[in-house]
């Protein structure tokens, strides 16, 4: 965007904006040239204009799409949206369901030598083959607390800004890019790489258990194929990594129970089984009892 001209004020439902057309703040590496929050109803458009800076958006809720050079991209809620300078920008609501989304501006700040740290993502980020993603790396908290910074401007804000605004660019480079980097990475011994695989496999599965959905996280965030990283699994392990993942539930399950903090009703919520009727076959399956004779038999006391 650049600048609230080209909104339609009818259309926002709530805007809070910071933003340095005129004269663009600087900070270590970057340019800032606005942070925003904005959310809209139905019938918003973006009327296509000329980027001048790049912007990063991260679709909080909602739906809505945005266009590139006249492509289309349908977006939804966790979605991060891509644009570079001299792109054809615009973009607009769904019609039932309209979205709030946040967005930075910047430039990248040239350094005397040319051996900036962020030179590699602005050759990325220019060279870019979609500017839309599903955002795995939680961009939108640094984004909040940047904005909450600037709402507040308390003692050392200026210094905690600039570490989210350089976050919210790291993470969104990793969304986009973290999978080309795995491809291409410095070819080693083929085992080191698969006990490497392996290791953040297990890594990515203790640090999400509660918040996955679905294994092919796994993979996705990994850079791997479901079939691929699974095969590897077992290969280094002699489980499969569906094996893996079921005990680490059976474990967390255990540990809740053991804890007397929650029900049985809760718990099954928690590990995100569909019911408590699927939770407790599963865990009778596995440990031959169920949830309610495990806890008689071995938490009551």
């Amino acid at each position: 965007m650049e600048s609230v001209q080209l909104l339609q004020p009818s259309k926002k439902r709530f805007q809070f904006e910071i933003k340095y057309w005129l004269d663009p703040k600087p900070y270590d590496l970057i340019s800032l040239y606005q942070i925003g929050d904005l959310s809209c109803n139905s019938g918003y458009v973006l009327r296509e204009h000329k980027q001048v800076c790049y912007e990063i958006t991260y679709i909080v809720s909602g739906k809505g799409w945005f266009a590139t050079n006249g492509n289309r991209h349908e977006v939804e809620a966790g979605d991060i949206y891509l644009n570079a300078p001299g792109e054809l920008h615009s973009g607009g609501t769904d019609d039932k369901e309209p979205f709030r989304f946040l967005y930075l501006g910047f430039q990248f700040k040239q350094t005397p030598d040319g051996d900036s740290p962020f030179l590699h993502i602005q050759k990325m980020i220019d060279s870019k083959e979609t500017p839309r993603k599903k955002d795995r790396m939680d961009v939108q908290t640094p984004f909040i607390n940047a904005l909450k910074e600037f709402r507040t401007m308390e003692h050392y804000s200026p210094m905690m800004s600039q570490t989210y605004l350089n976050q919210i660019i790291v993470l969104t480079y990793r969304n986009f890019f973290s999978d080309w980097e795995n491809s291409y990475r410095v070819p080693g011994h083929t085992r080191d790489r698969s006990q490497e695989a392996v290791y953040n496999a297990i890594s990515y599965i203790d640090n999400n258990l509660l918040q996955m959905k679905d294994l092919t996280e796994v993979s996705d965030a990994l850079g791997y194929s479901y079939s691929h990283l699974s095969h590897i699994v077992r290969e280094e392990t002699g489980i499969t990594l569906r094996d893996f993942y079921a005990q680490k539930r059976l474990q967390k399950a255990i540990e809740l129970f053991q804890s007397r903090e929650y029900t049985i009703t809760e718990i099954a919520s928690i590990m995100r089984y569909q019911s408590i009727h699927s939770f407790s076959r599963a865990f009778k399956n596995a440990v031959g009892l169920s949830p309610t004779e495990y806890i008689r038999l071995h938490c009551e006391k």
